[in-house]
């Protein structure tokens, strides 16, 4: 598994981090307690697994203690914390992986799509059936992922990591030209924190231009409305105009870019930051 989630524990106060070697980062998921007493902890943990940036979802008001020791903001997360805003507060313990010589160049899709009006999406008239998928589906998934992506940031590639997720609060959502698997995208839930990360979207090349994913995203997101869960966020390749579109025409607002987050396709990406609050009423 590329995610390894541990409990760290200070004298007052804990914190849920994520140490994913696979990406050479590690993530505060949550905290409790003043970050001042925290931070020694996790950076001794990240020169432990020696990562090369460290990444926490700071609650609004502690930013200038993770100023002081040394982080800076990438972002910020819509209802991270049951509807409060988190911060995206970062440290670089590299400084290869502080440095981007795509950043300004990325900049120009985030410009030219808030130049573009919104276009509502249309109900498909083409033959694609979308449903929710199962354990059984597990396989195929696995299989389109690897076509699709070259490397991916978790390890979708593994079927058994899909059937594992599936039982911890992922809920993935596939769509099918007849019986083929043509196209996926997941959505990640936090019930602790009231939030859910929409993830893991994939199409087939033959199929892309048919507002699949944004399709997929309709289907999670009545999904998550019918649980409660309405604050959501996703992160997109800076480099992928398609998938930035995706997220702006499905009404997510962009909200920062996290440089050289995760390995995606070839190598380190420049990930944005796209969040949603859902209008649903709750049933």
């Amino acid at each position: 598994m590329a995610k390894l989630i541990k409990e760290l524990r200070a004298e007052s106060g804990s914190a849920e981090i994520d140490a994913d070697r696979f990406n050479g980062r590690i993530r505060v998921i949550r905290y409790d307690g003043q970050p001042e007493v925290l931070i020694p902890a996790v950076l001794a943990e990240a020169k432990q697994e020696g990562a090369q940036k460290v990444i926490f979802f700071a609650k609004r008001g502690d930013e200038p203690e993770l100023v002081k020791h040394l982080f800076i903001q990438e972002g910020v997360i819509d209802g991270y914390y049951n509807g409060n805003e988190a911060a995206v507060m970062v440290r670089y313990l590299s400084e290869k992986r502080r440095q981007s010589d795509s950043y300004v160049s990325e900049d120009s899709t985030v410009d030219r799509l808030y130049e573009t009006q919104r276009r509502k999406l249309t109900e498909t008239e083409s033959k694609l059936i979308f449903r929710k998928a199962d354990e059984d589906d597990a396989d195929r998934l696995s299989h389109l992922y690897k076509h699709v992506f070259l490397t991916y940031p978790t390890p979708v590639f593994n079927p058994l990591y899909i059937k594992k997720t599936m039982r911890e609060n992922t809920i993935y959502y596939a769509a099918f030209d007849q019986e083929r698997l043509i196209g996926a995208a997941s959505a990640a839930l936090n019930p602790v924190l009231g939030h859910a990360e929409m993830t893991d979207c994939a199409v087939l090349s033959d199929y892309r231009g048919n507002s699949v994913t944004a399709h997929l995203f309709k289907a999670l997101e009545q999904e998550l409305s019918g649980r409660g869960i309405i604050h959501l966020f996703s992160l997109a390749r800076a480099a992928s105009y398609g998938m930035n579109a995706v997220l702006y025409h499905a009404g997510y607002g962009y909200r920062g870019r996290l440089v050289n987050n995760c390995r995606i396709s070839e190598g380190l990406e420049n990930m944005n930051i796209w969040c949603k609050t859902l209008r649903f009423s709750h049933s």
